[in-house]
């Protein structure tokens, strides 16, 4: 290439670069849009339908709304949407740091026994009242459950993390997961079988995945810790690039890969724990929004990461307004419907990468 073409060449790879990042935050924003309008919907939809611009009103200036449709919106309908949402998120933004920690493309919190060991905590508390929160005399009666789902969630991630100590490798890592999700679901299979019907019907609605056991307390605590991690997230785009693009060898580019990868590791079992424990197990989401995002901009976590949080909202609150429609006048648990309207999502995913030479 002759001295005079060449400031040609920069400038069209510049032009090109520069398209490709417009086009990529222009998705981020139409997906942000997207969970928006499925977030006002659901709020509209229920047991009654109210309009839109009694929502609207209700959500902008409830002063000046009517009574009846500031307590919908605000004290019935508001909690269980939020709760979708941070469970889309949440979730999403899990399964997206385990693919990419991992390096397995089907990696989400179930891989690392995260989810059973909630169910199998909160079993426990549900059935026998055997609760790890019981040493916290101050927790407030409603938070229990949720607490312990959640401590059992958090030793899983640190079986996991103990275990796999001195350097194993990210196979070993996966299997020790496995193994631990193995070890939590017949250790929930057991506590189902000696359970009484009524304990029986307890975990088992519980296991479903429901947003209506979500509250203000609930939605506040979870929005919180999600609000600390995220950030932490995002200011490691960059060395998780790194890592998916060249594995190991991005050490040489100076990141810790050992050290991010332990990092990651614990926020992914934190986000996948603190939602686990409130609504229940939810599968799907995890594992299919990670994969549309990485479709619609690419690898880089710069893009990714942002445009996974959003493909979660949407997914998880349009399945809740799923819930909500499926069967006139009742509320279908959450993890039904997801996992319901995953399954075609993850049958085209298969059936595409296939076709690529896999995953």
């Amino acid at each position: 290439m002759s001295d005079s073409t060449a400031p040609l060449a920069d400038a069209s790879a510049t032009s090109r670069y520069q398209t490709t990042i417009a086009t990529r935050v222009a998705i981020v924003i139409v997906l942000a849009l997207a969970a928006l309008a499925a977030f006002i919907i659901d709020i509209m939809l229920g047991s009654g339908t109210l309009p839109l611009k009694t929502v609207l009103l209700a959500l902008w200036s409830p002063e000046t709304a009517d009574a009846g449709a500031v307590f919908i919106v605000w004290e019935l309908r508001m909690p269980m949407t939020l709760m979708a949402l941070i469970t889309g998120i949440s979730l999403s933004l899990s399964g997206l740091l385990m693919q990419t920690i991992l390096d397995n493309p089907l990696a989400e919190p179930f891989t690392l026994g995260v989810s059973s060991a909630a169910g199998f905590g909160a079993s426990l508390s549900l059935g026998y009242s055997v609760s790890l929160a019981g040493l916290l005399p101050w927790l407030p009666g409603e938070l229990i459950t949720a607490v312990n789902a959640f401590l059992f969630a958090l030793l899983a991630a640190l079986l996991v993390l103990g275990l796999s100590r001195g350097g194993a490798s990210v196979q070993s890592v996966t299997l020790l997961g496995i193994a631990l999700h193995f070890v939590f679901s017949s250790l929930l299979s057991l506590v189902q079988y000696m359970a009484s019907v009524d304990q029986l019907q307890s975990i088992v609605f519980w296991l479903m995945g429901s947003l209506q056991r979500a509250t203000w307390l609930k939605v506040s605590i979870t929005a919180a810790a999600g609000a600390l991690l995220i950030p932490v997230v995002l200011l490691n785009a960059w060395s998780l690039t790194a890592l998916k693009s060249f594995g190991e060898q991005a050490t040489v580019l100076g990141v810790n890969v050992k050290r991010l990868r332990v990092v990651m590791l614990i926020i992914s079992a934190l986000l996948a724990g603190m939602v686990t424990a409130v609504v229940g197990i939810i599968g799907f989401i995890g594992l299919v929004a990670p994969h549309v995002a990485r479709m619609l901009v690419g690898e880089d976590h710069r893009f990714s990461i942002a445009a996974t949080i959003a493909v979660g909202a949407v997914f998880a609150t349009f399945a809740s307004i799923a819930t909500k429609m499926i069967v006139p006048g009742a509320v279908l648990p959450l993890g039904m419907v997801t996992a319901l309207t995953g399954l075609p999502f993850f049958i085209v995913l298969v059936m595409r990468n296939m076709k690529g030479g896999g995953l």
